[in-house]
């Protein structure tokens, strides 16, 4: 018996990994080649995020703040939701050059198990072992969430823990045992606690499911295993506010907790054109950001599901609960108040319909109940189910072709509905084969070989539509490619002072990702102290404040080092910029900037930006951190200004004298650099190696006091007669100031890898101590050992006071929430197990 579970499970593992990695064989992902999939967010965010994680647990340093995190930031929401898989800690195994390879197979391994883990919810439900359950846990493991997204890893650990907490469900409802269920939804919210909040609403909907196929609620003791799953719910939930509460703290401060109401009003989501999603190739990489729900299942799982309802086999007491139970899911799907309760009160931000993996699941779980009373025993049945399906599938796809025709001639703009008549026939072809399969497999259990090629092909088939469209990236360039610039990286850091920062704006990376890298999160990647972000839990106030000083940002997740000043670099600590050109690195060290804490004027603590005005809030807070009313950015004398119209836009040529030697720089808002052209004296200006689509500071070359200048703007946009636009650094009287500040800056002593910012000064006169970092809850300071307040300061930054004399300045960072949050866990655990411990012990004693 023993042997035969072994097998069972092995067979089910194996048979994943074999079609999975056939997949990747074919497009030559590592490590069956050389290619990697470097696309969406895997590129962009989550390689940078298991680099990270995989230096932390190498070197034994866990820590919660990164600097390296825009301007620092609370690590913790990030390990939170990227992070906690246990699957991550194959990462010490592969060197920081192969974490996308360690990512592919990650990915080969998560879908391995949940064909075990499907399985093992199978074997439990039946309370058999049946090899024939491998069509099943193959539907499961390679449904369309899976061939959708498979490249967000981190929420693949959901699709293992699904049928394990379905399964605990059943036992508490059928056995009265808890910890199964305890546990898997308290693994499954740790794992990753966005999809594990799905799971939780999931959990409830199944278990008044289950209660409705065992008659629970016309049950003596129905209240008492209600009282008792809910016990256990709430109990598993408290149980991970280790994780929750810091999280939550933490996302709080992000733009995902903005309140909009179209989010909540009832309307559709989508309409018949999703029935394509029923059939291969439903949607597409291409079309990842905007599809509808993933829902494919196969073409057998399909026609199996329909032949439940149409089988005089099932009863209709049995077809009202499944009715319940799928229809619940799919409003859920349908209506946006409800899709917007399912996914944490958010809309999402691309990637739609994350829940779609628990519809598919119960579709599948119905289609085995089907199989298992032996539907495809009754032929009138399987030809009207597969002929259902097949109409179903030309439902969806006539409207997809008909609903752009209908609004182009009302006059609208045509929607991106992109479909491809290939997967309309190979999907059809698939489910009349599959139908005769299904139609033979009564007479000859052979053809359940057959069944399985199938579902195998078909698999494979919706795979490759995913894969086939997006660009793929070159492991072996991204291993010599981050070799070069780690080397140049750990250099420089090498030579720079500890508490300074780095820019990196041109990476020899780009030429490993097959789309445009735009180095946002190089700074996490090489673990040095930058300017950039791109992640989902960006704080919001450094994101406004960095907006008000200039820096380009296109969305609350990114913010981007391009925007920059010489003074707002010095502000903030940059000391040298890194640039790749023509396969050469080249290091420029910026203006003696002072640490990430220096003297600063009292002034300080009553200054306040304006949006939309980043030149003039540079220049009112280089004042106030000088205290007097120097001009240092200084408006550029205009003589004249023309326009003139060309091709639809307007040419606008403004004739300026400067008012300082320094650079000139040019802001304003709002304006699409991309889409706008700058000359300089005849000279085109480009704005970044990015596409910089909003308003962001533009540096437009270095000029002498009192040279007269010419720059002509073509644009969409409306300009007029305002000097503001254009203002020139008055550098001697900067540097000057600058050179003060960097005499009085704090002398860092710390790595700044350990949570704490660490360092000595001697203060000739009382002043504030400026910050260049993030105001957060979470920091304490102390100096001289006594601990001293934490002011608030331009905007979002940090100060406090220090008194005359030498002294010992030390910051401390704890995450808000995690204190309480162990607590609130550890009392929850304990509480669960004499919870379990008490029921054990009754049910025993009767």
């Amino acid at each position: 018996m023993l042997k035969r579970h072994v097998r069972y499970y092995l067979g089910a593992f194996f048979l994943n990994l074999v079609i999975v990695s056939a997949i990747f064989a074919y497009f030559k992902l590592v490590p069956f080649g050389s290619n990697n999939f470097l696309s969406s967010d895997l590129g962009t965010q989550y390689l940078t995020f298991l680099t990270e994680l995989r230096r932390q647990l190498t070197s034994g340093n866990l820590h919660f703040y990164l600097f390296s995190q825009s301007l620092g930031d609370n690590f913790f929401p990030v390990m939170s939701y990227y992070l906690l898989s246990p699957f991550n800690l194959l990462l010490v195994f592969f060197s920081p050059m192969g974490i996308p390879a360690a990512a592919n197979i990650i990915i080969m391994l998560k879908i391995s198990s949940m064909g075990v883990a499907m399985a093992y919810f199978l074997k439990e439900y039946s309370k058999e072992i049946k090899f024939t359950n491998y069509i099943f846990t193959l539907a499961y493991s390679f449904c369309g969430f899976v061939a959708s997204y498979f490249y967000d890893l981190m929420w693949l650990d959901a699709l293992i823990m699904l049928p394990l907490v379905a399964i605990g469900v059943m036992r508490v409802i059928k056995e009265q045992k808890y910890v199964l269920y305890y546990c898997s939804i308290l693994l499954a919210i740790i794992f990753n606690y966005y999809l594990g909040y799905m799971l939780c609403i999931f959990s409830l909907c199944f278990f008044i499911y289950t209660g409705l196929e065992t008659n629970l609620f016309h049950q003596k003791n129905k209240w008492k295993i209600i009282g008792n799953y809910l016990t256990t719910s709430v109990l598993a939930g408290l149980s991970s506010e280790v994780v929750l509460l810091p999280t939550l703290v933490g996302m709080m401060k992000t733009g995902k907790t903005s309140f909009n109401v179209m989010n909540y009003l009832p309307s559709a989501r989508f309409g018949l054109e999703a029935l394509t999603e029923l059939g291969i190739g439903g949607n597409t990489f291409e079309q990842r950001l905007e599809h509808g729900p993933s829902v494919f299942m196969t073409s057998t799982i399909l026609i199996l599901l329909l032949a439940y309802f149409f089988s005089p086999r099932v009863n209709n007491k049995d077809k009202q609960n499944s009715t319940f139970l799928l229809g619940t899911l799919l409003i859920s799907m349908f209506v946006t108040t409800f899709n917007t309760v399912w996914h944490m009160f958010q809309n999402p931000a691309g990637f739609p319909f994350r829940n779609s993996f628990i519809f598919s699941f119960v579709c599948i779980f119905i289609a085995y109940k089907a199989f298992e009373v032996g539907v495809f025993k009754d032929k009138s049945t399987i030809i009207k189910s597969t002929s259902v399906a097949g109409i179903l599938l030309c439902i969806g796809y006539s409207t997809e072709w008909l609903l752009p025709k209908i609004i182009e001639k009302l006059g609208f703009a045509i929607p991106d509905n992109n479909y491809n008549g290939y997967f309309f026939w190979l999907s059809i072809i698939c489910i009349v084969i599959s139908g005769i399969i299904l139609l033979v497999l009564n007479s000859n259990k052979k053809f359940f070989g057959l069944l399985m090629l199938m579902m195998a092909f078909e698999i494979v088939a919706n795979f490759n539509s995913v894969i086939s469209t997006a660009g793929l990236g070159n492991q072996l360039v991204y291993r010599e490619e981050f070799r070069k610039e780690n080397d140049i990286l750990a250099d420089v850091k090498k030579r720079s002072h500890l508490g300074h920062r780095i820019i990196v704006s041109k990476s020899g990376l780009n030429k490993a990702f097959p789309e445009k890298y735009n180095n946002y999160n190089d700074p996490i990647l090489f673990n040095i102290n930058g300017l950039s972000l791109y992640s989902s839990t960006l704080n919001q106030k450094t994101l406004e404040m960095m907006n008000n000083l200039g820096y380009y940002s296109i969305n609350v997740r990114r913010i981007s080092y391009f925007g920059g000043t010489n003074l707002t670099n010095a502000l903030l600590g940059v000391y040298y910029r890194v640039r790749q050109w023509d396969n050469h690195y080249y290091v420029e060290e910026n203006y003696n900037a002072p640490s990430l804490g220096f003297l600063v004027n009292k002034d300080v603590y009553g200054y306040k930006m304006k949006n939309g005005h980043a030149l003039d809030n540079q220049d009112r807070l280089w004042q106030a951190l000088n205290g007097n009313s120097t001009e240092y950015l200084k408006n550029a004398t205009l003589n004249s200004m023309q326009q003139t119209t060309v091709k639809n836009k307007t040419l606008y040529t403004y004739q300026m004298t400067t008012r300082a030697s320094g650079p000139l720089y040019f802001y304003k808002t709002p304006l699409n650099y991309d889409q706008t052209k700058i000359y300089v004296d005849g000279k085109r200006v480009k704005t970044s190696n990015m596409n910089v689509y909003k308003a962001a500071t533009l540096r437009l070359g270095h000029f002498k006091k009192n040279q007269k200048v010419q720059i002509k703007i073509l644009t969409n946009k409306t300009f007029d007669l305002n000097p503001e636009y254009f203002q020139s650094l008055d550098q001697p009287r900067f540097l000057k100031s600058l050179d003060k500040f960097q005499d009085n800056s704090l002398k860092i002593s710390s790595d700044l890898n350990h949570d704490t910012v660490r360092g000595t000064i001697n203060v000739k006169k009382a002043a504030p101590m400026l910050f260049s970092i993030p105001y957060d809850d979470g920091w304490s300071a102390t100096v001289d050992g006594k601990k001293v307040k934490i002011h608030q300061v331009v905007d979002n930054l940090m100060a406090i006071d220090l008194t005359k004399g030498q002294h010992k300045v030390e910051l401390n960072y704890q995450v808000p929430g995690l204190k309480i949050g162990w607590i609130v866990s550890i009392v929850s655990i304990i509480l669960f197990i004499g919870f379990d411990f008490l029921k054990y012990r009754t049910k025993k004693s009767n």
